[in-house]
């Protein structure tokens, strides 16, 4: 196995961070996490917040086949609030990682248009 470059580090570092911010936003139920996440991993972050909504909506739906998704106070159960957290975290996490991904095949397509 090589060794990780620098480089390497600093995707994996990016990677980490966004996961972290995307799993205080859902701890936390503060949406500037999100927000962060969100401009973090432009553009497909936009896609990873549609996501977002799209995995709540099945989380809820799904779910509402087998227990109550809401308690008598109207707050959501745990176990939509935990689905909840894990799909964002996961989202956000894979819109990173693809992100650096995109950065990759861009820098290396802009390398080979250079050369002579």
């Amino acid at each position: 196995m090589a060794a990780m470059g620098m480089t390497g580090w600093a995707a994996g570092g990016y990677v980490a961070v966004v996961g972290g911010l995307a799993a205080l936003g859902g701890l936390t139920e503060n949406g500037r996490f999100y927000l962060a996440a969100v401009l973090l991993t432009l553009p497909l972050g936009l896609a990873a917040l549609v996501a977002v909504y799209v995995a709540r909506g099945l989380l809820t739906g799904v779910g509402g086949l087998f227990t109550e998704t809401s308690l008598p106070d109207g707050a959501d159960p745990a176990w939509l609030t935990a689905g909840g957290v894990v799909a964002n975290t996961l989202l956000f996490t894979a819109a990173a990682a693809a992100t650096v991904l995109l950065v990759e095949r861009l820098a290396a397509r802009r390398r080979v248009s250079r050369r002579p």
